[in-house]
């Protein structure tokens, strides 16, 4: 009679140790093939919709700058003894405001900046650098339109027209 520990296990049970190590390479093949392609399914998901999240409305427009023509329509002061009061430096360089120095204050927020300063930032930006109000209203891709409004305000389709006429609008 044989003892149950000097038993032979069953045919079904014995696996060849070379046929696990190949399944298990593949296992891990496929793993690694369904990572990159979710990887570059969300790199090209980026990159097509600009880095929003699947062309959410609630987000921002993106920030890429003024055009030339909106950042000269901005009005340019020269700094003098009225304007010391509410002006005292420049956020942007740091440095303080002298007599006869050429500024531009933002309409929306009333900041202000040296010109060369400010035309620097908004070449490549469109919001204030120091409170971040987006200073122009861009157009919708899709349509060509602005954005509505809150409601607060309704303008008549004649005004909305006008506004439409301009690429980018100032924000009242």
């Amino acid at each position: 009679m044989t003892s149950p520990l000097t038993a032979e296990p069953p045919s079904s049970v014995i696996v060849d140790s070379d046929f696990v190590v190949i399944l298990a390479a593949l296992l891990c093949a496929l793993i690694c093939v369904i990572g990159l392609v979710a990887v570059a399914r969300c790199a090209w998901l980026r990159r097509t919709t600009g880095g929003s999240n699947f062309h959410s409305s609630s987000q921002p427009p993106a920030n890429k700058g003024l055009k030339k023509k909106i950042l000269r329509s901005l009005p340019k002061l020269t700094f003098n003894d009225s304007l010391k009061g509410k002006l005292v430096d420049c956020a942007i360089c740091l440095t303080e405001f002298g007599d006869e120095d050429e500024i531009r204050i933002l309409p929306q927020c009333g900041h202000g900046f040296h010109v060369g300063c400010i035309d620097t930032w908004l070449g490549s930006h469109s919001s204030c650098p120091s409170c971040r109000q987006i200073l122009v209203v861009p157009r919708c891709q899709k349509c060509g339109g602005f954005p509505a409004s809150s409601g607060e305000d309704a303008e008549s389709e004649a005004e909305m027209k006008a506004r439409e006429d301009d690429i980018n609008q100032f924000l009242p």
